[in-house]
């Protein structure tokens, strides 16, 4: 599916949820959340291109398939985290939507503490 079709879609649809917001806010907020699941979903299919190449590039250069795998996994949890707060902001809780990203910033910190310990070990190591 080519970008300006994407854009359409989305265009079109933001507009359609925008002119019910006054009257049906209910159908508004579906509208948003069923754009923002076929926008994901659009988005995987894109990701899955990426995690393929950079499978290639780890059988090319000699690094820890763990780092990859963290990579790939801080990227799905920011994704994750700024469509469910993008939802909440949509539909006025915003104090919710700033708890999402706080807990999306402590997941990704727990995620990549294996790479920081790591680090420090490889700094220990030098001195």
């Amino acid at each position: 599916m080519s970008i300006g079709l994407v854009m359409a879609f989305i265009i079109i649809a933001v507009i359609l949820a925008i002119s019910l917001k006054s009257k049906s806010p209910e159908f508004s907020s579906l509208i948003s959340v069923a754009l923002g699941i076929t926008v994901i979903s659009l988005c995987v299919s894109k990701l899955r291109v990426i995690v393929d190449n950079l499978r290639e590039i780890t059988n090319y250069i000699d690094i820890d398939k763990t780092y990859i795998a963290i990579l790939i996994k801080l990227i799905g949890i920011a994704y994750i985290c700024e469509f469910a707060a993008g939802i909440s902001k949509d539909a006025g809780y915003g104090a919710v939507a700033s708890q999402i990203e706080l807990i999306g910033k402590l997941t990704m910190l727990m995620v990549s503490l294996p790479i920081l310990m790591q680090l420090v070990e490889s700094i220990a190591g030098l001195m």
